[in-house]
């Protein structure tokens, strides 16, 4: 999941080439600071183009043994670069789930989200309900929740300039649409 996208080798030279190219056009004179900044950049990219297998994340289920139990997991780091601008989203996730016939281990949550959040450049709100629908279609719970809060820098250091602006994104399925009780105790256990 964290591997590097492969991408042949040709293929990531001319991207690299293209990125000289823009910073020529630019008027960046290349230094000993900048010598290797279009390999960095395209580096940077792929790390958020990492295609990912959901039953692989999500790894093997657990039979529930008929618990019911609210499982809630965060702050889970959440990290993911806009289609607009390709500029860092960085925030946090908090996700929420009543087991049905199924329960999963602990970490493969957080795998989900930072699988979600590099999978390919997007909008935070495709990427809170990917979540939800992922783990809905694999693990079939009673419902699932997923609540992101991050900081975009694409808004904090261009366009407006606004920093310290926070963008919150909710996913609701399942128990919790329906049964307010249920999302009102998962708000109550991520205070």
């Amino acid at each position: 999941m964290n591997d590097e996208i492969s991408v042949p080798k040709s293929y990531e030279d001319v991207m690299i080439g293209n990125v000289e190219n823009i910073l020529n056009l630019l008027g960046v004179k290349q230094n000993e600071h900048t010598f290797n900044t279009p390999k960095r950049f395209i580096k940077y990219l792929q790390e958020f183009c990492q295609p990912f297998e959901p039953s692989e994340v999500l790894g093997s289920q657990f039979p529930s043994d008929g618990v019911t139990s609210m499982v809630v997991q965060g702050p889970i780091a959440f990290r993911g670069i806009c289609a607009h601008h390709l500029c860092p989203m960085l925030g946090t996730a908090f996700f929420g789930y009543i087991p049905n016939k199924k329960v999963v281990g602990l970490s493969k949550i957080a795998r989900l989200v930072q699988a979600v959040g590099t999978e390919r450049p997007g909008i935070q709100e495709y990427m809170c309900d990917r979540i939800c629908d992922l783990f809905n279609e694999y693990v079939e719970p009673k419902g699932c929740i997923c609540v992101i809060k991050s900081l975009h820098t694409c808004m904090s250091a261009r366009g407006i300039a606004m920093p310290n602006v926070y963008t919150s994104t909710s996913s609701v399925k399942g128990v919790f649409l329906v049964v307010p009780a249920a999302r009102q105790e998962f708000f109550e256990l991520t205070k």
